[in-house]
């Protein structure tokens, strides 16, 4: 399929496009972060209040603000264990400003210096696929979910089955969209089918199948009966 970059964003990240309410910058919560980032000796203590401050932030919709925070904390030898994920708090910030190429980089930066961490290098790649997505960058956004999903995989034995935990929908959604713009529409179907069951019914999980099912009407016949299952299971109304 021959999709211009506006046909992504508005068809098929159409949920991604719509406009966040912020609140006023509390003033007073960043004055509190930072004092206590410039007193505490802990490095924990350090990086719990970058976290915080950056929170304060983002619910003020001031990402560039946010953005200058990361770069000078990065350069903190005392915080160099939280390299991975500073990298990974400049994705999302670089995400919500929608510079794609610019969050892709950090993602593919934490990647770099995170490799003990497996839950977090399953968000950035996971996030990193939908960067490559908006590019259209097909090939490395598969690469990305399948990492991804492989990575779900290990946690969730690890981890997830001893506290019955539920595996993570979003790389399934994320492999939905590629199996759908590269034309592997049963593929895709399966894929989004799974996210749907994971996220129980989550809505942006359903609009992509949903569209999906408009798009190529000759998978309604063959989808129909689980479909139908699914949705009503999961109380969903489309």
């Amino acid at each position: 399929m021959n999709l211009k970059m506006k046909d992504m964003q508005e068809e098929l990240f159409v949920s991604l496009m719509l406009k966040k309410e912020f609140s006023p910058l509390n003033e007073a919560r960043v004055a509190d972060e930072r004092r206590y980032y410039k007193l505490t000796p802990s490095p924990c203590g350090k990086f719990s209040a970058i976290c915080d401050l950056l929170s304060a932030y983002k619910e003020a919709g001031s990402f560039d603000e946010a953005i200058a925070v990361c770069k000078e904390v990065l350069e903190n030898p005392i915080l160099k264990e939280y390299q991975a994920s500073l990298y990974f708090q400049m994705g999302q910030l670089h995400e919500a400003k929608r510079d794609f190429p610019g969050a892709l980089n950090y993602y593919l930066q934490t990647i770099r210096v995170g490799s003990g961490n497996s839950f977090l290098l399953y968000w950035a790649h996971n996030n990193a696929a939908f960067c490559c997505l908006i590019q259209q960058d097909f090939v490395a956004a598969e690469d990305h979910c399948r990492i991804a999903l492989d990575l779900d995989e290990q946690y969730w034995m690890k981890w997830g089955r001893r506290y019955c935990d539920d595996r993570d929908w979003h790389a399934w959604k994320n492999m939905g969209a590629v199996m759908e713009y590269t034309g592997r529409y049963h593929e895709a179907a399966s894929y989004y089918v799974t996210s749907i069951k994971l996220s129980r019914g989550n809505e942006r999980a359903v609009l992509y199948f949903k569209r999906l099912l408009e798009r190529h009407p000759e998978l309604q016949g063959w989808w129909r009966e689980p479909v139908e299952d699914l949705f009503t299971y999961y109380k969903v109304v489309i």
